[in-house]
């Protein structure tokens, strides 16, 4: 009857007059979407999405006003180019960085193709649930660090925390905001953009590094199909992606394909390919959850606190300790060769029992906890690195970003173009610009200049507060052009 009632008033007004989602309290459940159109309606779950499949525009968009934007970062002040390779190895002005990347609709013109760029190897680790759990309340100190992560965040180009916008799951929204430099909070929660939208065309690391002339390839040793990679990627620019059904026999660990193997995979792309190569590997060993009882009696980890006594936060210690000791290995790997290389790691998001914790070491429910303590929740551990090859040849170009301690996780790429001399385009140098006013942002709020959070919507009481207000109206409008514009940007 509500379903029939509603298809009424949509008769009566326009149809993106209402927020279904929103007015209609409908939620379908991404993971159970037959069970959603089940016990809500047919007609509310699929009317709910089909809004979310056509956003709309944020107030202020137009394509004069994307170009008034983005206007003043034309020209890269490292390279003195718009980010582009052209007829030679190094940096020209020739045009969009997209130029390469697939377009919707019309047939778009030819375009020359990308040589080579003289550019080091750049390997993206999204490492499944990485955290750092000392960080919470009287687990400082504590064995539940991994040290080797912390040795080589010591000697990084750029390292600290990175706020994420997912917790427990949701790892393709982590991947989004990484990718493509655009963030789940202009987007909103219940919200996955490899599930709803058409990623082709959009303008994303895959892209920009194929433009370089880079060959690109995503790892992850799951179902292709999960989170819908197996289009998405293609979508995206990779050339190939390597899924569970490539690494028959792998090592694993709790029954999942360890670090190691992924790494050893990556380290193979390098070798088989010709030119500089984007290697994306998104890792699973630390995957939850952590009851499995899997762990082998020489691996188990028991933290050493008098706050914490779990079963679960143990075998999750013993997941990341292994990836401890797998990124050493890597890192021992990449110094022993001459290939210069980049390596940028993170954590996807926090485990599941990321709420349980907070509530044991905070002393506090989580529904009582300000922004501030929220985000605690949504913070993993990051560093963008250059092994000795890097460093020697690439020595005048890579900088150490000394205020990147506290970023968020849709201004990774851009951190790593920074720290590495990379040629950016107008969109990264805007959001290396924006990084100033809006330090970090994500599905829960902003952080300003002066190092407060902030609620989306929260009462404007200071200059700082006001100018990442002003900051988040420009990225938006930004964003919105980058995945939904008709020129892809």
């Amino acid at each position: 009857m509500l379903a029939a009632a509603l298809l009424v008033c949509l008769g009566a007004m326009q149809y993106q007059a209402i927020d279904i989602k929103k007015d209609c309290e409908v939620t379908v459940d991404v993971w159970d979407v037959r069970g959603s159109y089940a016990t809500q309606g047919t007609a509310l779950c699929f009317l709910s999405r089909a809004q979310e499949l056509t956003p709309k525009p944020p107030e202020g968009y137009s394509a004069e006003a994307v170009d008034a934007i983005l206007a003043p970062f034309a020209e890269d002040p490292l390279t003195g180019t718009d980010g582009t390779v052209a007829e030679s190895p190094s940096p020209d002005t020739t045009g969009n960085q997209n130029s390469t990347a697939p377009t919707t609709g019309d047939a778009a013109p030819e375009q020359p193709e990308a040589l080579p760029y003289d550019g080091p190897n750049v390997i993206a680790i999204m490492n499944e649930t990485f955290s750092d759990l000392s960080e919470y309340p009287g687990l400082e100190g504590t064995n539940a660090a991994p040290t080797f992560f912390h040795e080589v965040a010591n000697d990084s180009l750029a390292a600290g925390d990175v706020y994420v916008s997912a917790m427990g799951g949701g790892t393709c929204n982590s991947e989004f905001e990484f990718l493509t430099g655009a963030s789940m909070g202009n987007m909103g929660g219940g919200v996955y953009p490899y599930v709803l939208y058409d990623l082709e065309g959009v303008d994303n690391l895959a892209s920009y590094f194929r433009s370089l002339g880079y060959g690109t390839h995503a790892i992850h040793p799951a179902e292709a199909a999960n989170w819908r990679r197996d289009r998405i990627y293609e979508q995206l620019g990779f050339d190939a992606f390597d899924d569970i059904t490539t690494m028959e026999d792998a090592d694993t660990f709790r029954d999942l394909v360890t670090d190691r193997t992924t790494y050893e995979r990556v380290l193979e792309k390098i070798d088989e390919g010709e030119g500089p190569q984007f290697v994306f590997d998104v890792t699973i060993q630390n995957h939850g959850g952590y009851d499995t009882g899997l762990v082998p009696a020489a691996d188990a980890v028991h933290l050493e606190s008098d706050e914490v006594e779990n079963p679960e936060v143990d075998e999750f210690l013993a997941a990341i300790r292994r990836s401890d000791e797998d990124l050493r290995w890597l890192v021992d790997e990449l110094n022993a060769r001459n290939e210069p290389t980049i390596v940028v790691f993170f954590g996807d998001h926090q485990p599941g029992f990321a709420d349980w914790l907070f509530e044991e070491t905070f002393g506090k429910p989580v529904e009582d906890a300000g922004l501030e303590e929220v985000q605690a929740r949504y913070r993993t551990p990051y560093f963008i690195w250059a092994n000795a090859a890097a460093r020697g040849k690439y020595e005048e170009s890579l900088t150490r970003i000394e205020d990147a301690d506290v970023t968020s996780l849709n201004y990774l790429s851009t951190l790593l173009l920074d720290a590495t001399g990379l040629p950016r385009d107008a969109r990264a140098l805007y959001r290396s610009a924006l990084r100033q006013a809006l330090p970090a942002v994500n599905l829960n709020g902003y952080r300003d200049a002066e190092g407060t959070w902030h609620w989306f919507g929260e009462a404007v009481e200071t200059d700082a507060q006001q100018k990442a207000e002003d900051a988040l109206k420009s990225y938006a409008i930004v964003q919105y052009d980058q995945l939904f514009g008709n020129d892809r940007g």
